[in-house]
């Protein structure tokens, strides 16, 4: 039966206390009577017994009118039982009325939302399954893909990332919502108006949270859209596209909006894992490879396969630096406009003022001073990740294979660190991170600063971040029996 405990804990509550009230009484009449002459029989003991006889019938009275309430609201029938709309019980009734139909509203749109998924769900999103697909293809071992990630918005980023590394860029955009509608609509722009080597290189995949689907509409729609059953025609109806203007834009997204987690890491890892080659450089969309660097890469590997017997199963990445530069600067692709950038204090290490040991490499100024090689890419130096010393915060970017580590997808860029479990593991498995003397990474977006707002905004999930960051580490300590990391 659907009843209230609470309002049954009042009511028991109401009728004990009126009780204990009338026996108190009781024995007060009874001392005074005795005090000043009176005797038991001028305090009429029958009207105890039936105020209390009458209270008991009361809330028995009560509780079968929640019983009627309740079950009439089940089977959908007004019920017989009528209150005036004054009594205090017939507000807490309606109340609970409320809250039982505001619950099964929650529960109903929350089993609804969990059982559209119109792709492969993964840590309580869907991956929508079919993608955008780049034109060109190249052998498992004959090219290096760059995995990112990006919200609506941030696609314009991807133009400018392709550009530069002239090779396969696997992305992967969290849409919820609305948002997959504007992504749709700014990959087209981009594919259609943008650089060519978007359609040749780029291949798109889109992920949503299950609790904040898009429309199904939408959802078939993007499906049609990648498989190519709808028209050019009917594209230029739905998005209405004109080279001239751009879609473009960082406006109130449907994330921005609903104050949602956005899991930079469960992206990283769908776009890594849908590369078609060995070698995977795991990057961020706002960050801008330096020029050159594919094909200087595999010369470099192609030596130390033949310099080395144990190449193939030795661990290892290949790390590229990170800098940023300010605004309005476009940002080097060359190592010696990058160390007139740095001589004239327009360029930093990347999160100098928001986290110096982040991303900071061992020996910086020796690497700015070093001069690299247009033929092929040298390592600068190799070392490890230490947890404990000057580089216990290291986060690096880096080239490696789908055999290292994925990224715990329970961080979020909001809590931010969500690096940090990958370079943990590193360390764990005794990784050598080799430095690229002549390769690396500027941030197209400004120098960042310090954010008082942002932190406060994001508190929550910075604390939740810092709980997944503990218990990962404490779990890697277990599995790999030390704690030397």
């Amino acid at each position: 039966m659907l009843i209230s405990s609470k309002n049954i804990r009042r009511l028991v509550k109401r009728v004990l206390k009126t009780a204990i009230c009338v026996c108190l009484l009781a024995i007060l009449y009874f001392v005074v009577g005795h005090t000043v002459g009176f005797t038991m029989e001028s305090m009429d003991i029958r009207d105890i017994g039936l105020r209390i006889s009458n209270l008991k019938t009361g809330l028995v009275t009560r509780i079968n009118n929640i019983k009627d309430k309740n079950i009439s609201e089940l089977v959908g029938v007004s019920s017989d039982v009528s209150y005036k709309s004054g009594n205090s019980m017939s507000f807490r009734v309606k109340n609970q009325r409320k809250k039982l139909k505001r619950k099964k509203k929650i529960n109903g749109w929350k089993e609804n939302r969990k059982k559209k998924c119109f792709g492969k769900p993964r840590s309580g999103y869907c991956i929508l399954e079919v993608d955008y697909k780049a034109e060109n293809t190249t052998g498992f071992n004959n090219s290096v893909t760059l995995t990112t990630q990006a919200t609506t918005g941030f696609e314009y980023h991807v133009e400018e990332l392709c550009r530069r590394w002239q090779g396969p860029v696997s992305v992967a955009i969290y849409a919820p919502g609305d948002d997959l509608k504007s992504a749709l609509e700014n990959i087209e722009y981009l594919r259609r108006c943008g650089h060519e080597c978007v359609r040749q290189w780029v291949t798109w995949h889109f992920l949503y949270d299950q609790m904040h689907p898009p429309e199904s509409s939408l959802l078939k729609l993007s499906l049609n859209l990648m498989k190519k059953k709808v028209s050019s025609h009917s594209k230029n109806q739905l998005f209405s596209i004109n080279c001239k203007s751009k879609p473009l834009s960082k406006g109130e997204t449907y994330v921005r909006l609903n104050n949602l987690p956005y899991p930079i890491n469960v992206a990283r890892n769908v776009a890594r894992l849908n590369a078609k080659t060995h070698y995977v450089f795991a990057s961020d969309v706002e960050l801008y490879p330096s020029e050159n660097i594919i094909p200087r890469f595999l010369r470099l590997v192609e030596s130390m396969k033949n310099g080395s017997s144990n190449f193939t199963t030795k661990r290892q990445v290949f790390v590229l630096p990170v800098f940023e530069v300010r605004s309005g600067i476009q940002p080097p692709t060359r190592k010696e406009d990058l160390r007139a950038l740095i001589k004239r204090k327009d360029a930093i290490s990347f999160h100098q003022y928001v986290c110096d040991v982040c991303h900071r490499i061992p020996d910086l100024h020796r690497w700015l001073k070093t001069y690299g090689s247009r033929e092929s890419l040298k390592i600068f130096i190799s070392t490890k990740r230490k947890y404990r010393g000057s580089y216990v915060g290291w986060e690096p970017f880096f080239i490696g294979t789908n055999q290292d580590p994925l990224f715990d997808e329970r961080l979020t860029w909001n809590g931010r660190k969500n690096k940090m479990q990958v370079a943990h593991e590193l360390c764990f498995l005794n990784y050598d991170l080799h430095i690229l003397d002549d390769a690396f990474l500027v941030h197209a977006s400004g120098i960042k600063y310090f954010n008082s707002s942002f932190v406060r905004m994001n508190r929550p999930f910075v604390a939740t971040n810092r709980r997944v960051l503990i218990q990962d580490l404490r779990l890697l300590r277990e599995k790999y029996k030390t704690d030397s990391c």
